[in-house]
């Protein structure tokens, strides 16, 4: 019988991992509201020509009131979840802060920084920076909730340099759930008054309203930018994960 050195076992021939692994590089996070049926699907149709990025979605349940700030104590374990995957950017889905306050949004993505160790972001606040960078100041503002809360939304933005003239909102109040399965007709009919008067482009603010659809049709009839809040985020997540690239059929602001 011939003897020899003993064979290498699996995992000795295998070494600690080095490189980049196939398939996405960059991850993004995001923390959906437990109502919203919207955010992961119309992020993942954004990414589908992406190869080299993966969004990643952690679940928390909104508070009973509207007017209630979110914080991480609102967010519960659903950003350390998401911080396990270790995203490169992380955003809140929602557009609370857009009524709240600037303010609150900015010390909710301090938090989250913290938890999750990555630049963080809101709904609110990319809509913010979308209009920056769109150089928009005086716009429409479509929102599917109680007109005196998009009130409130007017005050805000005008306290923070950007006039809204013009606010279409819905004669009924809907829930959450339901803003998600109104048609395309019900939609357009919401965005088409937010064009009148002398405005630059239309902000769109609700997650949870699938107008990120609708916004390149618009576009091209009215010829002003639109910014809907869902699209906003992505193109602010990409920016902050340093992956910011066009992405062709959601309007002018990805395709910028």
């Amino acid at each position: 019988m011939t003897t020899g050195a003993a064979p290498a076992t699996a995992a000795a021939a295998v070494e600690r991992p080095t490189g980049s692994a196939p398939g996405p590089r960059r991850r993004l996070g995001v923390l959906v509201p437990s109502s919203n049926s919207n955010a992961e699907s119309s992020i993942l149709r954004m990414l589908a020509g992406e190869a080299d990025v993966a969004a990643h979605f952690s679940r928390f349940r909104l508070p009973p009131d509207l007017g209630d700030r979110i914080d991480a104590g609102v967010l519960g374990d659903a950003p350390a979840m998401l911080a396990d995957v270790e995203p490169d950017a992380i955003a809140f889905h929602g557009t609370s802060g857009s009524w709240t306050g600037f303010a609150g949004e900015r010390e909710l993505c301090a938090q989250l920084e913290v938890v999750v160790g990555a630049p963080a972001t809101t709904a609110t606040l990319a809509v913010r920076a979308a209009l920056d960078a769109l150089g928009l100041r005086r716009v429409g503002l479509v929102f599917p909730g109680p007109r005196p809360i998009a009130e409130q939304i007017a005050v805000q933005y005008a306290a923070d340099g950007v006039a809204m003239p013009v606010i279409s909102a819905p004669e009924v109040e809907l829930a959450n759930a339901e803003i998600a399965r109104v048609g395309e007709d019900w939609i357009d009919a919401l965005l088409r008054p937010a064009f009148q008067g002398d405005v630059d482009g239309v902000v769109c603010i609700g997650t949870n309203l699938r107008s990120a659809y609708r916004v390149s049709a618009f576009e091209a009839e009215f010829g002003v930018p639109v910014i809907d809040s869902a699209t906003a985020t992505l193109w602010q997540l990409l920016r902050l994960a340093g992956a910011a690239r066009p992405i062709a059929g959601w309007g002018a602001l990805l395709q910028a």
